[in-house]
């Protein structure tokens, strides 16, 4: 007697991508591929492009330096070769406001005094240079050798910095540019050496404030946590202690994460509300990054020593980008959505460097151009290359043998999705069969679009499904599905299976 179809449902893989778990242990709503695809509460949706903002330029934009005034004016500059160019308005870029620079790789921070607000840069090989929101000029600053200094940090209301290959750290009196700096040494209490990677400020209490710590990390992965205001007096600055943690990657290795701090180490990702508390062999259980440590300590352990790594928030998109390089002119993404914590890959963006201007977000390229991210449906022009392999399942019976007949991925979207799916069945991971067809507009509707679905479930696009024959026979299976795309934004929301079961195993 021939079995009776059955049919099955499956959650598209909002839980995100998945490097952590065994195949046969994935849970359901993970992805063993997620490029592109940007995971939401209860759906994926593939990422928004990319467009040229600023050209003229050559070769690599190391530094995006951001400026906001107190009118509320906001200001994007590149550092690219020798010079800085202002690149605020979209279009070709005029002179460089800044010339004869050693090295366009910078670390910047914002300072407001009884001038004005100031912007601060240093790269470890000029004189620090300054912004008031009109004029460029180089820092006066004595104590530390101004060209040497690499790092800084606003850190309760006093400016920090650091010089390279050093252990000890500078600062300046409260409110102030320039000046005398006073130096405060942490060889004393770094046992492992090295130097200053970086300086963070970690706010434990939820809120700027006095309860504010400072945090050193240095080259060895040596935390080292100061509370206080004031440096010079002991009552009023004392050490909580030395933290062990994996060795910071790159010099942009910090971000300040609301009351968090956000840390790119040997450990993978990791928050300092969560492992400056704890020995390191428990680090990487609680980093940011836990499901997919297996894949940023293979990229640290390949690419650790290459320019590029650095974080960024784009609360307008709530994601977490960690920029990934693959060598020294391609860069991925690990991205995470900040409100459930899923992470995805991005690719196709060749980022050597983020910043931010108002609430939009930039990189700069290897080829002289600063890009918009987050815009249009297309990449500078080229399609968006959106990649996903759910997790496999069983379909509630993990004995059975079961013969898939048809799938029906189901998906909301602005355009045809026009997806290349493929089945791969019992663990077996198998090359793309085919190639997807190009999304087509709003007007095109080739692939099952199903105008029920319209006003009830969603308001800016199309509900597209329609059932793929499909052939596969085994215990589990696994759909990936895959779009190129130039004009829809296509969410998948759900997919749908058809199999008959045969006998047990």
């Amino acid at each position: 007697m021939r079995s009776a179809s059955q049919s099955a449902s499956l959650p598209p893989p909002y839980g995100g991508w998945d490097a952590k778990n065994a195949l046969v242990d994935m849970p359901p709503e993970n992805a063993i591929i997620l490029d592109n695809w940007f995971p939401g509460t209860d759906k994926v949706t593939l990422r928004r492009g990319h467009k040229a903002h600023a050209t003229g330029m050559t070769g690599n934009v190391d530094t995006l330096l951001s400026y906001s005034s107190i009118a509320g004016v906001n200001s994007l500059f590149a550092a690219n070769g020798a010079n800085i160019y202002n690149v605020s308005a979209v279009g070709a870029v005029g002179a460089a406001v800044v010339t004869s620079l050693s090295n366009a790789q910078f670390q910047q921070v914002q300072i407001g005094t009884a001038g004005g607000q100031f912007l601060f840069a240093v790269n470890g090989a000029n004189t620090p240079i300054l912004y008031d929101g009109t004029t460029w000029s180089t820092a006066s600053i004595t104590g530390p050798t101004p060209g040497n200094l690499i790092w800084c940090n606003l850190h309760q209301r006093r400016l920090w910095f650091g010089e390279k290959d050093s252990l000890t750290a500078w600062y300046l009196p409260v409110n102030s540019i320039s000046g005398t700096a006073a130096q405060f040494s942490l060889a004393a209490v770094s046992s492992l050496g090295g130097y200053i990677m970086a300086m963070g400020t970690w706010t434990r209490d939820g809120g700027a404030g006095t309860d504010d710590v400072a945090v050193f990390l240095t080259s060895e992965g040596e935390a080292i946590i100061y509370s206080g205001t004031d440096p010079s007096s002991a009552s009023t600055w004392s050490l909580v202690g030395v933290f062990r943690l994996g060795r910071p990657i790159g010099r942009r290795c910090m971000i300040k994460a609301g009351a968090d701090l956000v840390m790119i180490t040997q450990d993978g990702f990791v928050a300092g509300s969560s492992v400056l508390s704890m020995d390191r062999s428990q680090t990487q259980k609680v980093a940011l990054s836990e499901q997919i440590n297996k894949a940023v300590n293979d990229a640290q352990r390949n690419y650790g020593s290459l320019y590029g790594w650095q974080p960024i928030i784009y609360p307008g998109a709530a994601m977490m980008i960690f920029n990934v390089p693959q060598s020294s002119t391609a860069y991925h993404q690990y991205v995470f959505n900040t409100i459930t914590g899923a992470p995805c890959r991005f690719t196709g963006l060749n980022a050597r460097c983020w910043g931010m201007k108002g609430d939009a977000i930039f990189f700069g390229g290897t080829d002289g151009t600063v890009y918009q991210f987050d815009t249009d449906s297309d990449d500078n022009g080229s399609y968006i290359k959106g990649d996903a392999l759910q997790a496999f399942s069983y379909f509630g019976s993990s004995g059975i043998n079961k013969a898939f007949k048809l799938v029906e991925p189901i998906f909301e979207s602005s355009g045809d999705p026009n997806p290349a799916i493929d089945l791969n069945t019992d663990f077996t991971i198998r090359p793309a069969s085919s190639s997807p067809v190009p999304s087509g507009s709003v007007d095109v509707s080739k692939w099952g679009v199903s105008h029920w679905g319209i006003d009830k479930w969603a308001s800016a696009g199309r509900i597209y499904r329609g059932w793929r024959g499909v052939r596969g026979h085994g215990r589990s299976a696994s759909l990936r599905v895959r779009v190129d795309s130039l004009t829809a934004r296509p969410s998948w929301i759900s997919t749908s299976f058809i199999f008959t079961r045969g006998g047990p195993i």
